[in-house]
């Protein structure tokens, strides 16, 4: 679990990002009940396609762009929740936004983000989603060739494109140069605004 400021002390927010195996093989339906009953306590819960997040990093920024378009009047949707996997599929149309990291059944592997006003609220409503969930991956979203060549072709990213970011040819190396890439599309996705 990783827990981070965004925004600065008095008007920031706080957030929540982990990776969760889906061991009690809750369909979608049961997830987004269980997300919309915990989303009460804090500003929003939103659950993921885990399979196409590169790093905690892609979640970070999707989630500073989303509060950035809630606090700047120009989201793309009328929740906090869509606005972030609007920002982390790195493009604007909501339904395809959706279909591409939405839940599923059968789903294994859960990216989870809660923003919230505190930290107790943030990891408590975190702390509930693994109990009824399944239990956190560690380390979260872990770099293998098969998680880069997913998420290389969902966003379309050449290898040229890493290998101009990335320092070394290593899995870790090249997850944060991926990373990278995807963290600049999602960016665009709010100057496209």
């Amino acid at each position: 679990m990783r827990i981070e400021q965004l925004g600065n002390e008095t008007t920031g927010k706080i957030i929540g990002i982990t990776d969760l195996h889906n061991s009690n093989d809750l369909e979608q339906k049961e997830l987004i009940q269980i997300a919309a009953s915990l989303s009460s306590d804090v500003l929003t819960v939103q659950l993921l396609n885990g399979l196409l997040i590169a790093d905690e990093i892609h979640l970070l920024s999707a989630a500073q762009n989303a509060l950035n378009a809630q606090q700047g009047e120009y989201m793309l949707s009328r929740s906090l929740d869509v606005e972030i996997i609007v920002f982390a599929s790195a493009q604007r149309q909501i339904g395809k936004a959706i279909d591409a990291l939405g839940v599923f059944d059968g789903l294994d592997e859960i990216a989870v983000v809660v923003i919230g006003p505190d930290v107790d609220s943030v990891e408590k409503v975190i702390r509930e989603l693994t109990r009824r969930i399944g239990a956190e991956i560690i380390p979260s979203f872990p770099s293998s060739k098969e998680r880069i060549a997913r998420i290389k072709s969902h966003y379309d990213i050449s290898d040229k494109e890493i290998n101009t970011i990335s320092d070394s040819d290593g899995l870790e190396s090249k997850l944060l140069a991926l990373s990278r890439c995807i963290v600049s599309r999602v960016s665009l996705v709010a100057f496209d605004s």
